[in-house]
């Protein structure tokens, strides 16, 4: 049984993360083929090889179907009148200007779910039925070393397409009948309670441990969670839902007294009492790993049999598969499996005493979490041990019944579920002061290890779960310990890196050499708080182990260049702060990068070219950056236009020339100008822009001067975070993050003559 289920997963698991998929008419003659073939086999290998084909036909048959869903590429970024209906209720993202953000299905033929913004006020209401124009593009994300994967996440949770409502004002309310929808049905049977429970100082937690609903947790909040390590109590997973069954089961025991056939109410009160809370959860992938393998236990009851915790444990990963061949790439499936897994290695064959279960289950989940949470980049923190042996009981055993109990009442004694919503109030309040003492102790120790030391660090987490009088299983410490220090790579001396980040519609690059890191540009910030600093600079800044900058450049002030600086400032050591212009918003001034002298760093020679009078802002004050060592070179330009382009050249003699060049303004037309790329005459040139974006760069004329050059161009927005290597005096090696792409992803564009991508920038 195990091995047919196994070859299955494998199967679906597989399909999840090719690069491409067949057609049906493929994967129908491939599976048909395949079982013809597995006729002549032994049985021990036939049915194995029959549930690998037919997972394999149905997570790539899924996936075709799932990828057509997507919204069509010509459609992308033009205006289109559609009919839409709101699926889920208006979360409001920001107060000044206000815009909200809600789920829509439309009558575009094909198109699956879409994320709608609203900019302004007088957003519609759940449910409604609306006629507007809409500006759509495909789930998309920012590519960067450590940074999230948005446009994953989008795809994987359901998504088609995001964008936004052009003129909101005039989107026009329709009354027309539509099917039903459970999701719907669910937001509405849940919005009393929850508007209920905005009253409470803590009801954003409380949503989230009732019905799911996370999106009114502050963002504080949030950090105090991922600081102390229990994110996961505010997601209901199958901790949670194992808490509601014993309750059920609790239940149905007492029971007995009162009904003869007592027995049978147990499993039934008790998968109940599971699926109603799933239910309330809208079946995330923890919620279905866990109501299936309490359904499988709970067969097992009825009829008497005997499975095997390692048969449940299969069967409903199998089902979650089933159910969404897309789960392996969310974090919930990684994590709950892993723990079970982990929780049934680690116990099985063995019995102790109730009081010491718990510790040992969370030493277990700590120990073997390890390489999974740095595959997922995700930190540790010592502090979050205790920090779980306080809050699971408290959540699980107190604050859970009394929100439950409150909700129960809520219609029958309101003054009742008042009080009980009043003790779970004041419980998280007190949860939280713990919390934050623990987060003062220890901070998240975030770690990136390469595929090598991940592999160490699993085989080594087995070892030390084994039972007691394994000989010098206390060795495998060593290469868990080492998860956290395995060196990051650097260049050598004389060589240097640099990696043209991924940060949308502006610019960010890191330069590092053997012991110095200079990062030239921070990328934009948003009114909602949103800022590349958080999302793509310090994820990168981790995944290379860089714990300080010994320089910052800010080119000039400009939003999508300087815009996250005080973010960057906020978490970052900055040993010396070089900028083209005063930049009012920043406590730190800085010095004038127009007056800064070079300098070398291990064998590499930065310097700043100068051209600029001290009059210039805006673009055209931007530090224009020339990094090299033997013959090989970068030139990083900022925003400059083509009237500094002239001086520069002036300056210089027309010796500008570098192997690489970071146009100018982004491709912006009023840059690269034809002398300007001649005199520099790159072999690659990089656009650091925005897929997609709505100011057109690059410039298509603008790429035509480069293909007349003959350079190799580069789009962040198609090619994600690119990263240029120089090692003995020359390029040596170039990559990028799009190299590999999921199926559902546009390939990216092969990066040969600029005209190869006019049609896609």
């Amino acid at each position: 049984m195990l091995s047919w289920m196994t070859a299955a997963i494998v199967a679906i698991v597989g399909v999840a993360f090719a690069p491409a998929l067949p057609t049906y008419t493929i994967i129908a003659a491939s599976l048909l083929s395949g079982l013809a073939a597995s006729v002549a086999l032994r049985p021990c290998w036939r049915w194995p090889l029959v549930a690998f084909l037919i997972a394999a036909g149905y997570a790539a048959s899924y996936g075709v179907w799932r990828s057509a869903q997507l919204l069509p590429q010509a459609l992308e970024g033009r205006d289109i009148a559609l009919s839409f209906r709101v699926l889920t209720p208006p979360e409001r993202r920001s107060e000044f200007p206000p815009y909200y953000r809600f789920d829509a299905i439309t009558d575009l033929n094909g198109l699956g779910r879409v994320r709608l913004n609203w900019y302004g006020e007088g957003p519609p209401s759940l449910g409604d039925n609306m006629h507007a124009q809409l500006r759509l593009r495909r789930p998309h994300g920012y590519q960067s070393p450590g940074a999230f994967d948005y446009g994953r996440w989008l795809f994987v949770s359901g998504y088609s397409a995001t964008g936004y409502v052009r003129r909101p004002e005039t989107a026009v309310f329709t009354a027309s009948a539509a099917p039903f929808s459970p999701e719907i049905f669910r937001q509405h049977l849940i919005a009393g309670p929850s508007a209920h429970l905005d009253q409470y100082r803590h009801g954003g937690i409380m949503k989230a441990l009732l019905f799911a609903d996370r999106s009114t947790i502050s963002s504080a909040e949030w950090a105090l969670f991922a600081q102390t390590g229990t994110s996961h109590l505010m997601a209901i997973s199958g901790m949670h839902i194992g808490m509601v069954l014993l309750w059920g089961w609790g239940l149905g025991r007492v029971a007995i007294f009162f009904y003869q056939r007592g027995f049978v109410l147990k499993p039934l009160l008790a998968m109940g009492f599971a699926l109603t809370y799933a239910a309330m959860a809208g079946f995330s992938v923890p919620t279905q790993r866990a109501a299936a393998m309490a359904a499988m236990a709970l067969l097992a009851y009825g009829f008497r049999r005997q499975i095997s915790p390692w048969q449940s444990y299969f069967a409903a990963m199998l089902l979650v598969l089933v159910i969404d061949p897309l789960a392996p790439h969310q974090l919930g499936f990684s994590l709950s499996f892993a723990a079970v897994a982990l929780l049934l290695w680690s116990f099985q064959g063995q019995r102790q005493p109730r009081s010491l279960s718990l510790l040992r289950s969370q030493w277990v989940v700590v120990i073997g979490l390890l390489p999974v949470l740095g595959l997922w980049g995700l930190g540790f923190s010592v502090a979050s041990i205790p920090a779980n042996l306080v809050a699971i009981p408290v959540v699980g055993f107190l604050i859970l019944p009394a929100m439950f109990a409150g909700l129960l009442l809520l219609k029958v004694w309101p003054w009742l579920a008042d009080l009980l919503f009043s003790c779970a109030d004041a419980l998280l309040e007190h949860l939280q002061f713990g919390l934050a003492l623990a987060a003062q102790w220890q901070p998240v120790i975030h770690y990136y290890p390469p595929a090598t030391a991940l592999g160490l660090g699993v085989g080594a987490a087995l070892v030390i779960l084994l039972p007691r009088g394994v000989p010098a299983k206390w060795l495998a410490v060593i290469p868990l310990v080492a998860l956290f220090y395995w060196p990051a790579p650097r260049p050598a001396k004389g060589d240097f890196w640099v990696t043209v980040l991924d940060v949308g519609q502006g610019l960010a690059v890191l330069l590092q050499t053997q012991t110095k890191t200079l990062l030239y540009d921070v990328g934009p910030d948003f009114r909602s708080g949103f800022n590349t600093a958080d999302a793509v600079v310090l994820p990168a800044l981790a995944e290379f182990a860089i714990g300080r900058l010994d320089a910052l450049v800010l080119s000039h002030g400009d939003r999508d260049h300087a815009g996250a600086a005080s973010a960057l400032f906020a978490k970052q050591p900055v040993v010396t702060f070089l900028r083209g212009e005063g930049i009012e918003k920043l406590d730190r001034k800085g010095r004038d990068c127009h007056t800064a002298p070079a300098w070398e760093w291990d064998g590499v020679r930065f310097e700043f070219l100068k051209s600029i009078g001290s009059g210039q802002r805006g673009n055209n004050a931007s530090c224009v950056m020339r990094v090299g060592a033997g013959l090989a070179s970068i030139l990083l330009t900022g925003d400059i236009e083509a009237e500094i382009e002239r001086k520069l050249m002036g300056a210089h003699n027309n010796n500008l020339s570098a192997n690489v060049l970071v146009a100018p303004h982004h491709g912006s037309n009023t840059s690269s100008s034809a002398a300007f790329i001649a005199a520099v005459a790159p072999a690659e040139v990089v656009f650091s822009a925005g897929r997609n974006n709505h100011y057109g760069h690059p410039a298509t004329a603008v790429l035509r001067r480069y293909q007349t050059q003959g350079s190799r161009c580069w789009h962040t927005g198609l090619h994600g975070a690119i990263q240029f290597r120089f090692q003995g005096g020359e390029l040596a090696d170039i990559r990028y993050a799009r190299a590999w792409r999921y199926y559902w992803e546009t390939p990216a564009t092969s990066p040969e003559l600029c005209r190869k991508f006019n049609s896609e920038g």
